[in-house]
């Protein structure tokens, strides 16, 4: 008979900046098909970078478990390579984790940071599966308050701990619902992350940064030499939604420059708001009273040469 194992887990980070999340823990529960515990580890590693001043501040509520000596003393993600890509990759296991997006990404940074070959697996978001069943979003402490379970013993931000109160919030709601676990995993497909999609993502936001930069480099530029003149000397602003789509936000920059007018990141003054789609009447009388003018990307593509 082939057992189903269960694995919680849950990462922390040094820092994430530029996007990219340092994991200096991995903390996981492995549980049976009731969950009980069968093991569970902190696995606590040197991120080989700085940690952001927040997480020893005592501010937001995001405090680390160790001190930065004790996570400079560690291995670094290389040396547990193998053994986390076996705790993911196990024949009949399921993954699951609280925002788990988050971490799943956060495994995805290390392998690319050392350069390792992406580890295959998905995971189940225990966050997501709660926010959809009673429709609002909680903090993990406050789902396990709210599902009576005792978590007193448990620290919020040490992995090993949040992983262990991710489990024990899906086990009560196991109880609650009367159904077992592999039953709530293989019902709710929807909830499910993989390491692939969360790649794609990256990819994705990777390239609407990159776009970002390149819109911007352009703010308040002036053409000395435009090749056309249809609106010269006019200045122009890109309402958000606009700015969301950055193909299209960075053709028409590059159009406005030709033709001899500026964008702004904010106008001072007289200029053009340019929106996406029309705008709504609120959004058109607030641009009103601050002297500007309200046009749609199809419209300033009929003046734009």
């Amino acid at each position: 008979m082939n057992h189903k194992t269960f694995v919680f887990f849950d990462c922390e980070c040094a820092n994430t900046f530029d996007g990219v999340g340092k994991i200096c823990s991995l903390g996981y529960v492995i549980a049976d098909d009731e969950l009980n515990i069968i093991e569970s580890e902190d696995v606590v590693m040197n991120p080989e970078c700085e940690f952001d001043w927040y997480l020893f501040s005592g501010k937001g509520g995001c405090q680390l478990a160790y001190s930065k000596d004790y996570f400079r003393l560690k291995p670094n993600f290389d040396a547990y390579f193998r053994d986390i890509k076996k705790l993911f990759t196990t024949g009949n296991r399921y993954i699951a984790g609280f925002a788990v997006s988050n971490d799943v990404g956060f495994v995805n940074s290390a392998c690319e940071r050392y350069s390792k070959d992406y580890i295959q697996f998905r995971a189940f978001d225990v966050e997501k599966y709660l926010e959809q069943t009673y429709g609002k979003k909680q903090k993990l402490v406050e789902w396990a308050e709210e599902l009576g379970v005792n978590v007193a013993k448990y620290q919020s931000h040490k992995s090993v701990d949040d992983a262990i109160m991710t489990m024990l919030c899906l086990k009560a709601e196991c109880n609650k619902k009367g159904k077992s676990v592999e039953q709530i995993l293989t019902e709710n497909k929807g909830m499910y992350i993989s390491s692939e999609q969360m790649l794609i993502q990256q990819e994705e936001r990777a390239y609407r940064k990159e776009m970002t930069e390149k819109i911007k480099r352009l703010y308040g530029k002036k053409n000395p030499k435009p090749k056309f003149k249809t609106v010269l000397g006019k200045k122009f602003e890109f309402d958000h939604h606009l700015l969301k789509d950055v193909d299209t936000a960075f053709d028409l920059i590059r159009q406005i420059y030709d033709n001899g007018g500026s964008v702004y990141e904010h106008l001072v003054g007289q200029g053009t708001v340019i929106c996406l789609k029309e705008p709504s009447q609120e959004f058109g009388g607030k641009c009103k009273n601050k002297g500007l003018e309200v046009i749609t990307v199809e419209q300033i593509d009929e003046i734009l040469k």
